[in-house]
């Protein structure tokens, strides 16, 4: 009997090893993309810059029984982008680039709580992993904006998670999207495939040792790779103009999407920048660059809508373009 209860208990600490491991390696793997302390101390400096903006206002749209919070910044009338958050993550982590003078000068800035995260709660569950559900709740506020912008651009610029479903909303709502941003995001329908670990935290007992922030993020997973398949034809058929750009040292999206990007995207609208020696966290560590980005992105699709055609179509930006394909700055 003692060696049967000794054989139990080794048994049941290997159980319990075999766990913890599993959880060790899922959170490693769901946010490798942990900053460095000095990131971490640059972007909680931010959060308060931010959160003491007086030109920064905290707003709320009410859809039916849901309420989508997000921040403002700048009047009705103007040119107007919508900043896209990834997973986890609130309207601060895009919206810290509202702080920046040079958007505040050509920009209506908007940053949403996307549905599940910050104060967008759901009522009767903790997450939305289908792409056009959660489209549905995002959009009556794009329409909102885009009736205020008396014939301006209105773009999308969204960060991971956030750059995958901004696409998406383009798409399904071609008349209220200008243009798109896309940084970091996975954009390939194989590549945003849920991984190991992402099965592994669907499952008792790994599911109930993990933060909730992270099983909101884990649901949210399962819905990108269907998402990116409705998209396969309609890259090839968007005139919008698009930007994709994403770090080749990326430890959370497969960098892979930047090769994807490159062959599937209409090279005619479309921007991609690859930068080396650069993580998952472009939204921490180069706001500088998204901000150039997003100026960009707004000039050309001020003369799209004006001529019907990207700029990137003509020598001087087609250049331009090819140049900055596989350099760290915009040109």
């Amino acid at each position: 009997m003692k060696a049967i209860s000794e054989i139990s208990m080794t048994n049941n600490r290997q159980q319990r090893h075999f766990v913890f491991s599993l959880l060790l390696i899922f959170t490693v793997g769901l946010v490798s993309c942990v900053a460095t302390p000095e990131a971490i101390s640059q972007d909680r400096r931010s959060r308060a810059t931010i959160e003491q903006d007086p030109a920064i206002t905290l707003k709320q749209l009410q859809v039916g029984d849901f309420t989508l919070h997000y921040a403002e910044s700048g009047e009705p009338g103007n040119a107007t982008v919508v900043f896209v958050h990834g997973t986890p993550g609130s309207w601060r982590s895009l919206g810290r680039l509202m702080t920046r003078p040079e958007l505040q000068d050509a920009l209506r800035m908007v940053a949403i709580d996307r549905p599940g995260w910050g104060n967008s709660l759901l009522d009767d569950q903790r997450s939305e992993p289908d792409f056009d559900l959660q489209a549905r709740l995002i959009v009556p506020l794009l329409q909102k904006l885009k009736e205020e912008t008396n014939g301006q651009p209105l773009i999308l610029a969204g960060h991971s998670y956030g750059g995958s479903i901004s696409p998406y909303l383009a798409f399904r709502y071609p008349e209220l999207v200008d243009g798109v941003l896309m940084a970091a995001s996975a954009i390939d329908p194989e590549l945003g495939r849920p991984r190991w670990y992402n099965y592994a935290a669907s499952v008792w007992p790994i599911s109930r040792l993990i933060d909730e922030r992270l099983q909101i993020a884990n649901d949210e997973i399962w819905g990108v790779a269907p998402a990116l398949r409705e998209l396969e034809s309609w890259w090839q058929t968007t005139t919008i103009p698009l930007t994709y750009v994403q770090g080749e040292d990326d430890e959370l999206v497969h960098p892979e999407n930047l090769s994807f990007a490159e062959q599937s995207l209409p090279p005619a609208n479309t921007r991609v920048v690859r930068l080396t020696e650069q993580g998952h966290l472009l939204h921490v560590q180069r706001r500088d660059l998204l901000s150039e980005l997003t100026l960009d992105l707004l000039a050309r699709t001020r003369i799209y809508l004006a001529t019907g055609i990207d700029p990137l179509n003509t020598t001087e930006f087609a250049e331009r373009s090819n140049s900055c394909v596989e350099v760290t700055e915009l040109c």
